[in-house]
């Protein structure tokens, strides 16, 4: 089994743990990133798989590439997180 340590000391189970893990540090409930741009997933028309589509317009075919959209976007210089501690992948 792989582990994959945060800076803050986070020990994930797997790199989408660690990913979790960072969004959960990062994102504020307004889902308004640095950019001033609100980031997060549209309605589907059909639930289920198929395109994500962020409220930014960018599309992703699988959850993985979703959600590294949005701890790229969200991811402060420095990388303190909402916690006031430093998240990156150690």
């Amino acid at each position: 089994m792989t582990q994959l340590t945060c800076a803050c000391g986070y020990k994930a189970e797997s790199a989408e743990d660690l990913t979790d893990h960072l969004g959960e540090k990062f994102i504020p409930a307004d889902d308004i990133a640095p950019d001033g741009q609100a980031h997060a997933e549209t309605a589907r028309a059909t639930p289920g798989p198929g395109t994500l589509t962020c409220r930014c317009g960018y599309t992703a075919s699988g959850i993985a590439d979703f959600d590294q959209h949005l701890v790229t976007m969200f991811t402060p210089e420095g990388r303190i997180g909402l916690d006031g501690k430093r998240h990156a992948p150690a």
